[in-house]
């Protein structure tokens, strides 16, 4: 049975779609869930939403994952809260999509502390505690782009694999201290950031949302898209104890678009 009673977990980026999936998913079997964002009345209704679902409280806190203070923060709330990290799933701000030549330092800049500072500064939050327990799991969520890099999503082909390089780093450090690291490459979700990649491919090819809604689904074998629930429940058990030899993969769920082996 899956279950992931008693185990305190991290969740960044939970106010909107996948983050917001994935606290919600993870509440419903048991963890007890911090989770930040930089907007505090998603987070309410999020709040809101997984009580009356799950009859549980997460603990919500305002904070930036591009910020290092903001890091520090939610660590320290979730301590507070609920005791020594067990959990951390890495979800992360979109960053922009755009023509190589599009994108600005500033841009580069900000999308390097949003995903590949805060995921290394997070992990080394609580990597001490997972030690000091003998126990941990780490879940970085990344993209399809890291098998399959995309057109105009050079920042996220770039840092994504980035990040998973990193997990599979640590998941070779971390394997005698009973601490797993794997990543997750999703494909098209059910989120605003999916709609506003049809808007924008609907603009630059000239045709309906519609249209352009059908020209992905038709590459995804699965014929659809997914929703975010289905990536929480593969959070959750690759954070349960069914998943302890699973470690340093970067596991992919995207309805078979990746056709690479």
């Amino acid at each position: 049975m899956l279950t992931l009673k008693g185990k305190n977990a991290i969740v960044c980026a939970g106010s909107s779609g996948i983050g917001k999936g994935i606290v919600s998913t993870l509440a419903e079997y048991g963890a007890n869930v911090t989770t930040f964002s930089r907007n505090i009345e998603k987070l309410d209704t999020v709040k809101r939403e997984v009580r009356e679902k799950t009859g549980r409280d997460i603990n919500i806190i305002k904070g930036n994952l591009s910020k290092s203070d903001d890091i520090v923060n939610v660590v320290k709330s979730a301590r507070e809260t609920f005791g020594n990290i067990d959990i951390l799933v890495m979800n992360y701000g979109d960053p922009k999509v755009d023509k190589f030549m599009g994108i600005s330092d500033d841009e580069w800049k900000y999308s390097i502390d949003m995903m590949l500072l805060s995921t290394i500064n997070l992990s080394r939050m609580v990597i001490p505690d997972m030690i000091q327990k003998n126990d941990g799991r780490i879940v970085y969520v990344t993209s399809m782009t890291t098998k399959n890099p995309l057109r105009n999503f050079s920042i996220s082909n770039t840092l994504r694999s980035g990040i998973v390089a990193l997990g599979k780093t640590l998941s070779i450090e971390l394997a005698e201290k009973n601490i797993t690291v794997n990543s997750i490459s999703q494909g098209f979700f059910n989120t605003d950031r999916l709609k506003n990649i049809i808007k924008r491919n609907s603009e630059e090819l000239k045709i309906t949302i519609e249209e352009a809604t059908k020209n992905i689904e038709n590459e995804i074998p699965m014929k659809r898209f997914g929703n975010p629930e289905e990536i929480g429940n593969l959070v959750a058990f690759l954070c349960s104890p069914l998943a302890s030899y699973i470690t340093g993969d970067n596991i992919q769920i995207d309805g078979g678009a990746v056709r690479s082996i």
